[in-house]
């Protein structure tokens, strides 16, 4: 499972057979050249979840909301989270801070319109902000505006936006995360009803593309928006074909039915290699795999779950040699994850202290904690009880899979009795949502900002969970990392997230397995422009094919 952000995306209608025979037919590659016709087709394993901004919670759902809505300002590359100097304008064509920083009135541009025609105004910024936070709504983004107090209309084209407090982030807090929406189209809509709504449907944004139709589990079409204020995207269709599975994604590539897959896996390498007409094309991740330990044992008190000791946990950590593990799982596409981060951060550090593989240790540490090796049953055993669990993991993910097989040998090597338990995407993401597991491989998506750290590591409140599946609570971390979040001054503030990524990596709550090397495959005469860590696609409007006369936008 892939989360975006605090998580990530879905969308609809007839005659999908029809649109993608139409956009791309079934001529060979060589018949038709390396762009069909001007239509971009990306091929996917997984379908959109859902065409509703707040809503939206997986990556796909989020390729196409981005194209077809705007947000007041978009970054440049790489991602800076600090102020307002790494953005550029989208839907405000200018902004203002007032004196004490804690409000900033945006300008929309007037030449913003939905794609109805009706022009874009600062109520729509008013009306977008409280639909994200409307706890009827019960967006899976709405923590992403934590702080901001309101959103007030000074005058049609200017909305201001109120902070309770300042914090270094303010900027990128409202234009990342607020995907602006259409009030009259939505306002009248019953916030308990936007999934089953018609906009839902048929989606009316203000960006470069217009959605056209989806075909659930088939395809997903938008078109350009010939006269949008922000000019013509270079290809006039994209196409989201959704595959079975990310070999068959990659196949259609090959094969020449599609012209993009996100990315490949170690094993495919060679075979994309022998292919004429593709070349890979490699970008930034911000994403990590780990195994977490379920602190609470499924749902019941901390007291109950062996994991709750911490030299247990470090000593199962050493046991793996992650290295190894990584190499064996992805090929050439994986490094060892460094700790809740990804090199693609600015806030990532390689000179952390990591728990290193040392199996003797890890023996000796059990041993120490009463976990002796019973050699007639293979296991190590405490007061009659195993040292034994299962590892829930999504069936769906062949990374994972190998992965689950790997630690299992490695750990029964000092003596723990792991066994493989796959699920189906669906149960696997309500079973860790309710802590229904021993320990579970998870993929945690992030984003550019370093504070997000609290959503997946931060104490939990009550029975809300959030992102933190194994209840880890350590309150001297939430004291860092809430201090770290409205640390203004750079060196203080990266001191702090160092803290904190340090405690994280000598607590344990989950083992840093891996960071995936994101190599995209693209079909020769596509020039991808602009591909993101956080989004390949953010710059999509201006890819073009090679040689394109076409200025870019």
């Amino acid at each position: 499972m892939r989360h975006a952000r605090t998580t990530l995306r879905s969308v609809l209608i007839a005659a999908a057979a029809l649109g993608v025979a139409a956009c791309h037919g079934s001529s060979s590659p060589s018949a038709r050249g390396s762009v069909r016709d001007s239509t971009l087709v990306i091929a996917t394993p997984s379908d959109v979840d859902n065409l509703v901004p707040p809503l939206v919670a997986t990556t796909q759902g989020k390729q196409v909301m981005d194209l077809v809505f705007d947000y007041l300002a978009r970054p440049t590359a790489p991602v800076q989270t600090i102020g307002d100097a790494g953005f550029r304008p989208q839907l405000a064509r200018s902004w203002e801070w007032a004196p004490d920083s804690l409000s900033i009135a945006f300008h929309i541009d007037p030449r913003a319109r939905w794609h109805d025609g009706t022009p874009v105004t600062a109520r729509d910024v008013a009306f977008s902000f409280a639909l994200y936070t409307d706890t009827v709504v019960a967006s899976p983004h709405a923590s992403d505006f934590a702080g901001i107090d309101s959103v007030s209309v000074r005058d049609s084209l200017t909305a201001v936006v109120w902070w309770k407090h300042r914090n270094p982030e303010q900027f990128f807090q409202i234009a990342y995360n607020l995907v602006v929406m259409p009030q009259h189209l939505l306002g009248s809509v019953p916030r308990t009803a936007l999934a089953a709504s018609p906009f839902a449907q048929h989606p009316i944004g203000s960006g470069r593309y217009r959605f056209v139709d989806w075909t659930h589990g088939t395809a997903l079409h938008i078109a350009a928006d010939t006269s949008n204020y922000r000019g013509r995207p270079h290809f006039a269709r994209v196409t989201w074909v959704i595959r079975p599975d990310p070999k068959a994604a990659l196949l259609s590539v090959l094969s020449g039915e599609a012209d993009f897959v996100e990315t490949v896996q170690g094993s495919s390498m060679p075979q994309v290699a022998r292919t004429a007409g593709v070349r890979t094309v490699e970008y930034g991740s911000l994403d990590y795999g780990y195994m977490v330990f379920n602190l609470r044992a499924h749902g019941q008190p901390h007291r109950s779950s062996p994991f709750t000791d911490r030299a247990l946990r470090v000593a199962l950590t050493e046991a793996i040699d992650r290295p190894a593990v990584v190499r064996s799982a992805l090929d050439s596409l994986g490094r060892v994850a460094l700790g809740p981060f990804t090199r693609a951060q600015a806030s990532a550090d390689s000179s952390l202290n990591e728990i290193a593989f040392d199996s003797a240790g890890a023996a000796r540490t059990l041993d120490s904690l009463g976990w002796r090796m019973d050699a007639a049953k293979g296991v190590r055993v405490r007061n009659g009880q195993p040292l034994a669990f299962s590892l829930l993991l999504p069936s769906s993910s062949p990374t994972r899979m190998r992965l689950g097989v790997l630690l299992q040998a490695q750990l029964a090597r000092v003596g723990a009795r792991v066994t493989v338990d796959p699920e189906e995407a669906v149960v696997f993401v309500r079973r860790l949502s309710t802590g229904d597991f021993d320990a579970a491989l998870g993929g945690w998506h992030t984003d550019p900002s370093p504070v997000t750290l609290r959503q997946s590591w931060g104490t939990p409140h009550g029975g809300d969970l959030g992102a933190n599946y194994g209840g880890y609570a350590n309150a001297a971390l939430d004291a860092t990392m809430d201090s770290a979040a409205v640390a203004f001054d750079p060196a203080r503030r990266a001191a702090l997230f160092r803290r904190a990524y340090q405690t994280l990596i000598d607590d344990a709550p989950a083992v840093w397995l891996y960071e995936p090397r994101n190599v995209a495959v693209i079909r020769k005469g596509i020039e991808p422009v602009g591909m993101r860590a956080d989004g390949w696609w953010a710059n999509l409007p201006d890819w073009a094919p090679a040689g394109s006369k076409v200025a870019s936008r």
